[in-house]
């Protein structure tokens, strides 16, 4: 058992929260089942007469309370500061954040002028329903403090917020980014607490998927046309020079890469979700010919059992292959990776919209993926990525030897990577799409 699990454990017997260390254990063991359905509830707020109208020209800032998971750099995180950040430039919002985990998004929170509060634990204190509600009261205390008009909730993680702004007869829009099925995402909760969290679907008055994929996932609780689609669009404005020549040898000389080697670099965080040891695998399993030309870029949070298990595997490579595999915290100078890479690769066995995948496409990356859920929005086979099934690394391998044997190959992929990104939803238009969702929900 990791240290960090024995932690958790003891804190769990001084806590005295019984039935979250059985629960721990029945998950431990693989005897947690699929949650049972429940009943969606169904919401008694009223809208607001106000006259915030329903589109960009309306002229009174809507007063929005929005709840993030963390505040770190990952997906779900970063792509909903960008949307907050345009809303606010835009005066369509003024909005005030609540987080559940501080992480280093907080300072460019506040260096945007917007107030951020953070209720650590929340997540960690809903065993039961009795227990729930008492977070969910505390919740609602602080929605009513705060005089918003909306609940902009991110992620299905955050579910007490949407309990909670029904209980402070707040209207909420939730904007989940999983694309896990209802019946299996919230089996890290007992049963009755899982059961509260999906019932939860029925109460905001727009549920905001990013992704086609996995909306389907939940179309079963969609009984009266709440949920809407709106894919993620990226500030491109984050990336100036991403098309600049000198900015890419700049930025391979910053990482050290060798001179002529084709660098592969995987975004995220390190973990069983996002599937990176496919990645190590089909490194390990390259002729030397190949391998001793390619340099494995890993950008994510190394912790937890899974990164040390790629940790492990790495290191039990020959020591020339060794070097080969990188791994790099995360960082707020992401643009430096994709300017020095040659391919990107994503390995998740579950992913909503990533935005990996649209920044890897913007820097004219080619791409090999693995085609779940919302990825089959984002890229064409053949076109700009290839694909391959989650832990198939053999595969992988052979794909990653087609693409640096063939240069000619890589060039046509990152030229269609470019083209499908000025295909797709802009940020503009990302933002007038849930500035609009945002009005009429009041």
């Amino acid at each position: 058992m990791s240290h960090s699990k024995i932690t958790r454990f003891v804190l769990y017997l001084m806590s005295g929260d019984v039935a979250w260390l059985i629960h721990r254990l029945r998950l431990s063991l693989g005897l947690r089942r699929p949650v049972p359905r429940p009943k969606s509830l169904v919401s008694r707020v009223l809208s607001t007469d106000a006259p915030y109208g329903s589109s960009l020209g309306c002229q009174i800032p809507l007063k929005l309370l929005i709840f993030s998971h963390n505040l770190c750099y990952e997906g779900a995180s970063i792509s909903l500061k960008e949307l907050v950040f345009g809303l606010t430039n835009r005066q369509v919002i003024i909005p005030e954040v609540v987080a559940f985990e501080d992480g280093p998004l907080r300072a460019e929170y506040e260096a945007h002028g917007i107030t951020v509060q953070i209720l650590p634990s929340v997540l960690h204190k809903i065993s039961t329903l009795k227990r729930l509600s008492i977070e969910v009261e505390r919740l609602t205390l602080l929605i009513q403090a705060s005089g918003a008009k909306l609940v902009f909730v991110n992620t299905l993680l955050n579910f007490p917020a949407i309990l909670a702004a029904e209980r402070a007869g707040v209207p909420s829009v939730w904007n989940p980014r999983e694309s896990e099925p209802w019946n299996s995402y919230f089996r890290f909760l007992p049963d009755p607490v899982a059961q509260r969290a999906i019932a939860a679907i029925g109460l905001p008055k727009k549920v905001i998927f990013v992704a086609q994929a996995t909306r389907t996932v939940w179309n079963t609780f969609d009984v009266d046309g709440r949920f809407e689609v709106i894919h993620n669009g990226i500030n491109l404005n984050r990336f100036p020079l991403r098309s600049v020549a000198t900015e890419r040898a700049r930025c391979r000389t910053a990482l050290d890469l060798k001179s002529g080697s084709i660098a592969i670099l995987c975004v995220g965080t390190l973990c069983d979700r996002k599937g990176q040891m496919d990645l190590v695998e089909a490194f390990a399993a390259l002729p030397e010919a190949i391998s001793s030309r390619v340099e494995i870029l890993l950008v994510g949070d190394d912790r937890g059992t899974y990164a040390e298990a790629i940790k492990d595997r790495s290191h039990s490579l020959p020591v020339g292959a060794l070097a080969g595999i990188r791994i790099f915290p995360p960082t707020e100078s992401i643009a430096s990776f994709y300017a020095a890479a040659d391919i990107f690769v994503l390995s998740s066995k579950v992913e909503s919209f990533p935005r990996v995948v649209l920044e890897a496409m913007a820097f004219g990356l080619p791409i090999i993926t693995t085609p779940v859920f919302g990825v089959l929005e984002q890229v064409v086979e053949g076109e700009n990525a290839l694909f391959y099934p989650p832990g198939d690394s053999r595969l992988l391998a052979v794909q990653i030897e087609q693409l640096a044997d063939d240069d000619a190959l890589r060039l046509r992929m990152a030229e269609s990577s470019l083209q499908r990104i000025s295909q797709m939803t802009t940020f503009d238009e990302m933002v007038v799409a849930y500035a609009n969702v945002c009005r009429k929900a009041i």
